[in-house]
């Protein structure tokens, strides 16, 4: 039965795309079932000269928008942070969920969670990444801006919750782990075959992501049997520089490249395909890509940074390699070639991972978080 918790679900939604989008509106959707729920989403997410990708919109959306969401903020327009701090006070919530994940949004979150906090609303921020990838000084000291307004946090991994703990010490943090992604399609096709183990790296390809170091480990790596590595994600950085790599290795027969973003279907099918879904990153806190590949019953290969070694059951829902490094992530392939042929195994392995990540779960835990009392500041 639906509580009568009433939720301001701040964050991009439908039809905006990416890891954050899906996962916010996902978020609304499981949430509108067991409370009342006002979404407060954005007219424009980046301003156009900023994203490095071709969009930030699903090309297929055609105008489509999520039901129920109220696109009010412009990140460039102030005066559409106060409309959207009003529209939010005035539905009188219990509290207010906002997604941290990046610090281009310091100011206008800032603004946010300090006016909330004035109307004595509780907020609570999301935090997706507590500190950026590419981390320096000045966008650590944004972070803490922006965060310091509130006192409650709800993240995904054990390296996310350290990192909060340590800019933030009287924090008050949840942890929970990344849902499972339900939207997304089954596979409609069966994709032909190119070798004996299909190998699949899928998303924004950036330089922390370690792609240079998982086509160094297929030019090490000593298999029984021959590969192929798809690559499919829009290049946001280096993609000349992969490329020559690639050639160099001459392993221009064994890899593909799919430089964009893939609409949800063709990302079914390649991932009905994979044998294995290799993260090969050099730093982390945590992965979308993961619960992804295990909606797909597919395992991983990750290396043991952040919060991806904690998402993965050893030899049983995927395989962790002892290092970021070129020469870890061969030997893991090569150690754990045997492994991926017990399908039974690998099957059971997912399967004890995915009873965890439920949409219901999360909303619960994110729903007993939220305080009791009006002002309240400590739980009880």
């Amino acid at each position: 039965m639906k509580s009568d918790r009433r939720i301001v679900l701040v964050g991009p939604v439908f039809p905006f795309r990416g890891g954050i989008a899906q996962h916010t509106t996902m978020l609304k959707r499981a949430l509108e079932k067991e409370a009342s729920v006002r979404t407060v989403s954005f007219k424009r997410l980046y301003p156009r000269w900023l994203y490095p990708g071709s969009s930030d919109m699903e090309e297929s959306s055609k105008g489509a928008v999520e039901p129920g969401a109220h696109y009010l903020i412009d990140s460039l327009n102030p005066f559409t942070w106060i409309a959207a701090a009003r529209f939010s006070i005035d539905f009188k919530p219990d509290a207010v969920i906002i997604p941290w994940w990046t610090i281009y949004w310091t100011f206008c979150f800032w603004y946010l969670a300090r006016r909330l906090r004035r109307a004595k609303i509780p907020v609570i921020f999301l935090c997706h990444n507590v500190i950026e990838h590419e981390s320096a000084g000045w966008k650590v000291f944004l972070s803490k801006m922006a965060l310091r307004q509130t006192d409650r946090f709800l993240v995904h991994t054990t390296q996310d919750e350290k990192n909060l703990k340590d800019l933030l010490p009287a924090a008050q943090v949840r942890r929970q782990p990344h849902p499972l992604y339900l939207q997304f399609p089954k596979p409609a096709r069966q994709l032909p075959r190119r070798a004996g183990l299909e190998l699949l790296f899928f998303g924004f390809v950036r330089p922390y992501k370690g792609l240079d170091l998982l086509i160094d480990a297929l030019h090490q790596a000593r298999l029984p049997t021959d590969f192929f590595l798809t690559i499919a994600g829009e290049f946001w950085q280096g993609r000349d520089e992969l490329r020559q790599q690639i050639k160099e290795k001459s392993l221009q027969d064994r890899i593909e490249i799919i430089d964009r973003y893939l609409p949800d279907q063709e990302a079914a099918d390649l991932f009905q395909r994979a044998d294995l879904v290799v993260l090969p990153y050099r730093s982390a806190t945590g992965s979308g890509v993961i619960p992804l590949a295990y909606y797909y019953n597919k395992p991983v290969l990750v290396t043991p940074v952040g919060g991806l070694p904690e998402a993965v059951i050893a030899g049983e829902s995927g395989f962790i390699a002892e290092r970021p490094t070129a020469e870890s992530i061969a030997r893991c392939l090569e150690d754990n070639y045997a492994k991926l042929r017990e399908s039974g195994v690998i099957e059971s392995g997912i399967n004890k991972v995915k009873e965890k990540l439920s949409w219901e779960s999360f909303v619960g835990g994110l729903l007993s978080f939220v305080p009791k009392e009006p002002g309240e500041t400590d739980l009880a």
